[in-house]
């Protein structure tokens, strides 16, 4: 900056000289003129030379103090301690450069106090999430951890690396993090971390080269007492199951008894019978009970073997063959396919789905049963023409114990687990389960099964 001044300065100074030389030369038409004069113009030249350089050196020391007074200002900018420019004893011009620099920085600075305050406010936030939080840019660098994901992983220690491995010291867990990182598509996967059970999950959220800058999210999430819960759930079924059993089975054997004593009067017989009925009721209720909580807990028998669909299909057809011909429903099988697994549990799943299709279905309605298979699936279809359901209930169908219209529930005679069975069973086989229905028109329940 100095070098240049001094240099514009210089030039203008010769040229100015070298035209009063000239001009002077013109209007005095003399030829010896000019050497006369040549010693004061290069004693002329030298003077501007050192002119140049003084007014050169003045000029840059003001310009560059001022450029120190604007670093200073964004330095304190910067450090969150805003000192503003102080043009007084400035030219006005430069004054008024200096109120809009100070203005510029005043912007800046309620900005970076506005957004340093969001920041803090979602740090707080995050820290108070029960879910353990971890954000990374694309090398996998940790960007950002909550407190509750250090709480999980360091016992609220301090991690000093931002490397993922610093974080995350089970080997196992950490290949596994960094195996599913890898993919476009998020993960999520159940994991055993010092004698807690983990929801791991993780996803994409940003595409970015820029360090530093988060482009993904791994969240841990407690299953622990979610699991105990539904441990305690289970137990309690299987217990209270167990502990009505017998009193039942003796309920069911006298009111047999009773049934056939000829000396009961018809009022009487009537009451036994409803004794009979109720407690063949809740005895096939505390059965499906029974088959839930074995499911859920791992300890219900299975024998796998290549399982004929159509011959299951057929069977549970002739099962309510009964309950068919007193609502004069018709019912078509149709197609082949067969999976490995338990026939009694493939059993189950159609001995349910065909239960309800006939409990809800219309008069003289119809059942088709569909079956097909690829080289990696084998489907299973019901379908049939009852009176549909609201999309509404279509979520909650599986729940134990739901019901759509509760008023049905003791015409249909069902426990209201069918569907909970069913699900249980193709979690067992990982297998598809999907609802469709429409008010009047009927109810298509497909499963798809992996080879």
């Amino acid at each position: 900056m100095k070098r240049k001044l001094f240099l514009y300065t210089l030039v203008s100074f010769c040229i100015v000289l070298t035209l009063l030389y000239f001009l002077g030369a013109l209007a005095a038409e003399n030829s010896d003129y000019l050497l006369q004069s040549l010693p004061f113009l290069l004693v002329s030249v030298l003077i501007a030379l050192i002119l140049s350089y003084a007014v050169s050196e003045i000029v840059s020391r003001a310009f560059a103090r001022k450029l120190v007074e604007v670093k200073e200002s964004l330095k304190s900018l910067n450090a969150g301690e805003y000192e503003p420019l102080d043009a007084s004893g400035y030219d006005k011009e430069t004054a008024l450069r200096f109120e809009e620099i100070n203005t510029l920085n005043e912007n800046t600075l309620k900005t970076m106090q506005r957004v340093e305050r969001e920041q803090e406010k979602l740090k707080a936030v995050l820290d108070n999430v029960a879910q353990g939080i971890v954000a990374m840019n694309e090398k996998n660098e940790v960007v950002f951890v909550n407190a509750s994901a250090i709480r999980i992983f360091h016992d609220g220690r301090r991690v000093i690396s931002n490397k993922l491995s610093a974080l995350v010291d089970d080997e196992k867990l950490l290949k596994k993090i960094k195996e599913n990182l890898g993919g476009e598509q998020g993960f999520s996967f159940e994991y055993e971390y010092r004698d807690q059970s983990y929801a791991v999950s993780g996803k994409r959220i940003a595409e970015s080269d820029k360090k530093g800058e988060t482009s993904r999210l791994l969240i841990l999430t407690d299953l622990t007492h979610e699991k105990q819960m539904i441990k305690q759930k289970s137990d309690f079924f299987a217990n209270a199951s167990h502990e009505l059993k017998t009193p039942l089975t003796v309920l069911r054997g006298l009111t047999e008894l009773l049934m056939q004593d000829e000396t009961l009067g018809e009022r009487q017989k009537k009451q036994v019978e409803r004794i009979h009925k109720e407690s063949m009721q809740m005895t096939s209720l505390i059965s499906d009970m029974l088959k839930i909580s074995k499911l859920e807990r791992g300890e219900a028998e299975e024998e796998r073997t290549e399982v004929d669909l159509r011959e299951i299909a057929n069977e549970a057809v002739a099962e309510l063959s009964v309950q068919m011909r007193a609502k004069n429903i018709t019912t078509e099988v149709e197609g082949r396919a067969c999976v490995f697994a338990d026939g009694k549990k493939i059993f189950e799943i159609l001995q349910n789905l065909c239960s309800n299709a006939v409990n809800y279905n219309k008069e003289g309605g119809w059942i088709k049963i569909s079956l097909s298979e690829t080289e990696s699936t084998a489907t299973l279809c019901v379908a049939d023409g009852g009176i549909g359901i609201e999309k509404e209930h279509l979520p909650r169908l599986c729940e134990r114990f739901y019901r759509v219209d509760k008023s049905r529930s003791k015409k249909t005679g069902g426990t209201g687990l069918g569907l909970s069975i069913v699900k249980h069973i193709c979690a067992l086989y990982n297998a598809e389960l999907s609802i469709e229905s429409e008010i009047g028109v009927g109810t298509r329940i497909t499963v798809v099964f992996e080879k």
